[in-house]
């Protein structure tokens, strides 16, 4: 059986696990490793309570949320997908309430409680988990909320609360932070100019110049990779990079400590998914080529193989309007490979492959059937 490990975070990793899980070959063992760096919205918020009220650093659950139910072989996994991302939106004391209440709060039934329930009779008794935390529930995903309640009342164990999440949601792959540490990401720029954490860094900061480089912070220097993203890495077959945000959902992972060293002994063969476009603010001088480079010099390896869209849409003024707005997009515009980065490939011995993966709905995601169909041609 081969094995495949994917890298990155947001919306990329989970579009693409939701595309390996639907349309690829099921002979393929797939590890999943998720970015920690996010810091912004509602979980930042919630981790800034774990730590002011607890004295407890949370690893931001919202990524591996994504990732998890999106390999999920449950009977109920589009109940877990439409739940687990519902935002509350009642002003309750989040300590007043059982993991249950959560659920409940967003239109869940008697029959999904039944289902939780029943999962594994050793871990009923966690519906009536509580976590103490004075702040509101309010604008809370479930999914993040939930996560944070099971890793408080798991012996504040990350490794527990996964291993609970893995079971419940049925999940037919090995989801793995790349770290559980303090994660925090600086960018610094060409001019000199440093912008401190990943939300500044994507979706705040009016950029002055280009990113030149990646760090993490000073509270966050030790931030060593998880025990299991060395296990993984080292049994691949293939590792496969994912569409993403280049710095923030990407380039973070390999600023970890470790990780860049199991990468560089592996025997695997890296293959990276580009995104369909390029990102107004922190990649937006970037071509085809640049993110590839970025990426070799934090990986400290060369890509092996390199998959683009190439297919062009005409839109119209209001989807066209509808896709530059978007905030993966901010702006950007679809970038195609030209045939100068096609012989500069060709020199290098990189092999590209090219082809239609624009989903026809959002304009920016990479259509899961079209992904899926083309990794299986390249990788089997």
């Amino acid at each position: 059986m081969k094995k495949i490990v994917t890298i990155g975070g947001w919306n990329g990793q989970s579009n693409l696990l939701d595309a390996l899980y639907k349309y690829f070959p099921k002979d393929f063992k797939i590890s999943s490793i998720v970015s920690m760096s996010d810091d912004g919205r509602t979980t930042g918020e919630l981790m800034r309570k774990f730590q002011e009220e607890l004295e407890l650093h949370l690893p931001p659950p919202g990524d591996l949320r994504r990732c998890l139910f999106m390999m999920s072989d449950s009977e109920k996994r589009d109940e877990f997908q439409q739940f687990m991302e519902t935002v509350i939106e009642r002003d309750l004391k989040i300590s007043d309430l059982h993991i249950w209440d959560y659920f409940r709060l967003v239109g869940a039934d008697q029959d999904f409680k039944k289902h939780l329930e029943n999962f594994s009779s050793q871990h009923q008794k966690f519906l009536n988990f509580k976590l103490p935390l004075s702040s509101s529930i309010k604008w809370h995903k479930v999914g993040n909320i939930l996560m944070a309640n099971l890793y408080y009342n798991l012996g504040q164990d990350y490794h527990n609360m996964l291993a609970l999440m893995h079971e419940m949601l049925k999940v037919q792959a090995h989801i793995i932070p790349v770290t559980t540490s303090k994660a925090y990401i600086q960018a610094v720029l060409g001019n000199g100019e440093v912008i401190e954490s990943q939300d500044r860094i994507s979706n705040v900061a009016a950029y002055t110049s280009w990113i030149a480089d990646l760090k993490l912070m000073e509270d966050s220097r030790h931030a060593y990779q998880h025990k299991d993203v060395f296990k993984a890495i080292k049994k691949a077959d293939y590792i496969v990079i994912s569409p993403g945000d280049l710095f923030t959902s990407i380039i973070s992972n390999f600023v970890i400590w470790g990780v860049k060293d199991v990468i560089w002994k592996s025997d695997a063969k890296i293959v990276y998914i580009w995104n369909t476009t390029n990102k107004w603010g922190e990649t937006q001088w970037l071509t085809h080529l640049d993110f590839i480079h970025k990426i070799e010099r934090f990986l400290g390896r060369k890509i092996d193989i390199f998959l683009c869209n190439n297919k062009k849409l005409e839109l119209s003024q209001d989807e066209k309007l509808s896709f530059k707005s978007n905030i993966s997009v901010k702006w950007g515009d679809f970038l195609y490979l030209s045939d100068g980065e096609k012989m500069e490939l060709e020199h290098r011995h990189t092999q590209y492959f090219e082809a239609d993966l624009l989903d026809r709905t959002s304009f920016y995601k990479h259509d899961k059937k079209s992904l899926a169909k083309t990794l299986e041609t390249i990788l089997l």
